[in-house]
């Protein structure tokens, strides 16, 4: 004789219900480990970017400085040449006056040039004050003053922006980094502002 449908209902609920508690004992603790595993895996995943986010905002810091320091340098520069450039204008301009016997060179040295300067020697009594001071140079190719315009002494870079170049293509084709190419633009943009 069969089982009635209940009993046959009642067996076959307690069959799933044995088999539904012992499986997730069994999955469950594989799930445990693997958790663990992926959890010390992500920690030291964590670990390691924030190591990496740290040491490149340190050299990012570090690149930042030294742009800092070189354009506070050029900067400083371009301010005593641009002061020079005034007192040689001045002086250009000034009608030449009585020079007095002990008098110093014409034109003084200065940090701005090389070590091998070149000083006008002093007119004497017996020079006249109409005659030209004449500087003697024995090699005149070997002295050469730099342009005194950003565009002057930069005229290929600042072609190739004109032709719509990036700053990275600049810097890479005149062997410059991106900082100095654009402290370069700046300083010309500058410079036609001024001069406009």
């Amino acid at each position: 004789m069969f089982p009635s449908p209940w009993m046959s209902i009642v067996l076959l609920g307690v069959a799933i219900t044995g088999y539904a508690w012992m499986m997730p004992k069994k999955s469950g603790s594989r799930g445990k480990e693997s958790g663990f595993v992926s959890e010390a895996a992500y920690d030291q995943l964590l670990e390691d970017l924030e190591t990496e986010n740290r040491e490149l905002l340190d050299a990012v810091a570090n690149f930042k400085k030294e742009q800092d320091e070189t354009v506070d340098k050029l900067g400083r520069r371009i301010v005593d040449m641009e002061h020079q450039m005034r007192k040689w204008q001045e002086q250009s301009q000034s009608p030449p006056a009585a020079v007095p016997f002990d008098s110093k060179p014409l034109i003084a040295a200065t940090n701005s040039f090389p070590s091998d300067e070149i000083l006008a020697p002093t007119p004497t009594v017996q020079q006249s004050i109409e005659e030209p001071v004449v500087i003697a140079v024995a090699d005149v190719a070997e002295v050469e003053l730099p342009p005194t315009t950003i565009r002057g002494r930069y005229p290929a870079l600042l072609e190739m922006h004109d032709k719509g170049r990036s700053v990275e293509q600049i810097a890479k084709a005149m062997g410059m980094n991106k900082g100095e190419v654009q402290l370069i633009l700046q300083l010309a943009r500058r410079e036609e502002q001024h001069h406009a």
